[in-house]
């Protein structure tokens, strides 16, 4: 029997838990051990994965000291954004074997290219949760396009919310993905930020618009927060049809079909309809092939750091569009937060005060700001 990964998890909020998720119902994992500065976070996240046979966690409220303490194969972090850098290198420089970190990447793409580095120095396998990859759906929407099912991919739009590089980070890396990871090589965008809002302790925008251009020829667009319509689907344009799809299934239309033709795709762990589908199906798929990366079984992973930096790349790359007024050419050359620059010039000043995190919902006991100590 080949022995079972053994996995510390450092942030116990709701995106790790998606992660472990799908690690014990992969069976092919084992959580030996959860950092959190909360240790009602820890229990909670005890009481929730209780019943598995393969967690058997302990507890730390110090990450260095359980990286140290529990030599874990694959380190988990979801930390919010500004401590996934920090973390992801100290899991790295702990001797573990690959690092799963949430989205967004990095709270800019310095401290990312610094992640890929770290990772690079100590032979780490480096992934971040852009779970989506792993949906059925989407995998079938990329094939029909590589097949040539609708022509030339001419256009994609996509509609979004709550900040650019907390909810558009996935869909950016749906573009590439759907392209079959084109290079994005031009972004134009505009942002308004009239509130002091932020996501996760990173400062956010109220609303943006966003086009991307790539080496295909395609373009994509995300209007963000201009419309009530919001969701990680999208609707591609091609030269010889069109295809819209949702998080469980698509629909294509073309000279072949007669109309619209609607596609509902199996998972491989999970049917169609069942509860909870887009979730479970992910994280499984996902955990199945982390661990087959992991492993030697497949030399590259879809979920992979590089195009975790590459789909950040592109979000901050529309706030440097706003910020300098121009089409930027990519790869991204300002390596620190374009908004924050633009608020820290008055390039974009308030008119409503009053600063308020839109996920401090996740926060616990009095708190309403984020603590400042990574984990």
């Amino acid at each position: 029997m080949v022995d079972k990964l053994r996995v510390g998890v450092i942030g116990c909020g709701e995106m790790t838990g998606n992660h472990t998720f799908g690690y014990l119902t992969s069976s092919r994992y084992e959580v030996v051990a959860l950092a959190d500065l909360s240790e009602q976070a820890m229990k909670d996240f005890d009481e929730h994965f209780s019943k598995y046979n393969d967690y058997k966690p302990e507890h730390f409220t110090d990450a260095r000291e359980m990286l140290e303490k529990s030599k874990p194969d694959v380190v988990s972090v979801g930390v919010w954004d500004k401590g996934h850098a920090p973390m992801t290198m100290a899991a790295a420089a702990s001797g573990a074997k690959a690092v799963l970190c949430e989205k967004p990447m990095a709270d800019t793409v310095g401290a990312a290219a610094d992640m890929l580095m770290v990772c690079r120095r100590h032979g780490v396998k480096l992934a971040v949760g852009h779970q989506r990859r792993f949906l059925p759906a989407y995998t079938l929407a990329k094939q029909m396009i590589a097949d040539g099912e609708i022509g030339d991919v001419r256009l994609i739009t996509t509609f979004a919310r709550d900040g650019l590089p907390n909810y558009s980070s996935h869909q950016t890396d749906m573009f590439r993905y759907l392209l079959s990871d084109a290079e994005c090589t031009w972004v134009m965008g505009s942002v308004e930020r009239e509130t002091d809002r932020w996501a996760r302790a990173i400062p956010i925008e109220d609303k943006a618009l966003a086009v991307f251009g790539f080496e295909s020829g395609a373009q994509a667009m995300i209007l963000s927060g201009l419309t009530p319509e919001h969701g990680f689907g999208a609707r591609i344009y091609g030269s010889d049809g069109m295809i819209e799809i949702t998080v469980t299934d698509l629909k294509i239309m073309n000279g072949k079909t007669g109309g619209w033709q609607r596609h509902m795709p199996d998972g491989d762990y999970v049917k169609y309809g069942e509860d909870r589908f887009e979730v479970v199906e992910a994280g499984i798929a996902q955990a199945h092939e982390f661990a087959d990366w992991i492993g030697g079984k497949i030399q590259d992973y879809r979920g992979n750091g590089t195009n975790g930096y590459k789909a950040l790349e592109m979000v901050l790359a529309v706030y440097e569009s706003a910020r300098t007024h121009t089409q930027v050419q990519m790869p991204l050359k300002t390596m620190v937060s374009p908004l924050e620059l633009m608020i820290d010039s008055g390039h974009l000043p308030v008119r409503y005060p009053g600063k308020f995190d839109i996920r401090n919902r996740t926060l616990r006991g009095e708190n309403v700001t984020a603590d400042t100590e990574n984990v």
